[in-house]
């Protein structure tokens, strides 16, 4: 097939690095073939004659549910992102979508004063746009997404070795082809790293095992060291519904508590804080600092090897972007462990005891920091444990070396940077 200025030539890559806007390890025809049948990583570059730069570029990770767009002007500087999640066995659905517009051919890719505007999508019909003229030296204005339904899908033959065009250039009438050679790799010796795009990474938990190990030695970007102190028990909490929920007491969403899709084995289980010792300067004085920073309701002695998001019904951790996880939220900084099968009354008696002070309706354990309520009908428990400020908080569920459930944790405090001296 002639080139005739509208074809979109494809080729293939391992990876595409975003500083130099070029690919990393170019693949031939039959390799991505075998690497889309496989779920593995490759990147799809769509080229039109007289550009010096892709049109548009797609990283494919079926293994991580993912399907990246970035889209390209012809200065090499991105234009718009597509985020598509592969949520069912054949179909795609749009998660997020970002747009830049520059003012002139010297403007920067991403400068502060760059036109944008972002859209994140749910797939029960919900979603929100923002806008800044301005970029983010502006003001944003946010509203409810306006995105047909037949946009926020896609099949998954559009993407990937399965569908050599790209569905989303602006034009219809433009036609795909393979290249007929591996695209260019990235120069060598530039000198610059390569800055690889990668699929999406959630929220990762901050060293959960470690913070629950006595003598730990561990830093962040605002303390140079501290030492995990000690790991003491606070309470005992009954759960004998094997329903949990960790929540704030005082704010639910809807008046419903934010309860774990993982069952525990109905029992009573000891609830432990990680005690962090560091030392603080404050008018030319030292004062040493005794802080809890996590707090875990221990459900096996054996030891937790791996770490994963705690989910609630509604949430899917394959729609989360870098960085994002779910959690219970709270605007009094406060969370707790609870039956979820007896929340109303419990956190009643929670609201009753510390707002209203009626001491009959709780008591406070371990060392007087937290509260526990009771539910007398059956038997379950609430406790209570402060956070280190409003906004939301991750949950997360440790499993022992088979799988097995052993522990739940939210980390209390905000430790930015946290890492193992």
């Amino acid at each position: 097939m002639a080139d005739d200025g509208r074809t979109v030539l494809v080729s293939y890559a391992k990876g595409w690095d975003l500083s130099s806007c070029s690919a990393l390890e170019p693949l031939s025809r039959s390799e991505p073939e075998a690497r889309d049948r496989a779920a593995e990583r490759y990147v799809m570059v769509h080229r039109v004659p007289g550009r010096a730069v892709p049109v548009e570029v797609h990283l494919v990770a079926w293994a991580d549910h993912y399907v990246g767009v970035w889209a390209y002007d012809e200065r090499g500087r991105r234009t718009r992102e597509l985020d598509w999640r592969l949520l069912e066995p054949e179909r795609l659905f749009l998660r997020h979508r970002s747009e830049w517009r520059y003012a002139s051919p010297d403007q920067a890719e991403f400068a502060k004063d760059v036109w944008r505007t972002t859209t994140d999508l749910e797939p029960d019909g919900r979603g929100t746009t923002g806008f800044q003229p301005q970029g983010a030296l502006g003001s944003l204005r946010q509203g409810r997404a306006d995105v047909p339904e037949a946009d926020r899908w896609r099949d998954r033959a559009e993407f990937g070795v399965r569908g050599v065009g790209s569905p989303l250039l602006s034009e219809p009438s433009r036609r795909g082809r393979h290249a007929d050679e591996p695209e260019a790799s990235a120069a060598e010796g530039a000198s610059a790293a390569p800055s690889p795009w990668l699929p999406p990474r959630p929220a990762a938990p901050p060293h959960l095992s470690e913070l629950f190990r006595p003598g730990t030695r561990v830093a962040t970007e605002d303390c140079a060291e501290m030492t995990v102190s000690a790991v003491r028990d606070l309470a005992v909490l009954r759960v004998p519904s094997g329903r949990l929920a960790v929540s704030c007491p005082l704010t639910t969403s809807d008046g419903r508590q934010r309860e774990l899709l993982e069952r525990i084995p109905p029992g009573a289980y000891p609830l432990q804080e990680a005690v962090l010792s560091y030392e603080m300067e404050y008018a030319d004085e030292v004062f040493p600092v005794e802080e809890g920073s996590a707090v875990r309701l221990l459900i096996d002695p054996e030891p937790a090897v791996t770490w994963e998001l705690a989910l609630a019904e509604g949430e899917d951790a394959r729609l989360l972007r870098d960085g994002e996880g779910y959690g219970f939220p709270t605007d009094a900084a406060l969370g707790s462990f609870a039956d979820s099968a007896a929340w109303s009354v419990l956190a009643d008696n929670y609201q009753r005891y510390a707002i209203e002070g009626e001491e009959d309706a709780g008591e406070r354990v371990g060392d007087g920091s937290c509260v526990r309520t009771s539910d007398s009908a059956t038997g379950g428990d609430l406790i209570h444990f402060p956070t280190g400020g409003d906004g939301g908080w991750p949950v997360w569920l440790g499993r022992s070396a088979s799988g097995k459930l052993v522990s739940v944790a939210v980390v209390c405090v905000c430790l930015p940077g946290l890492r193992i001296l």
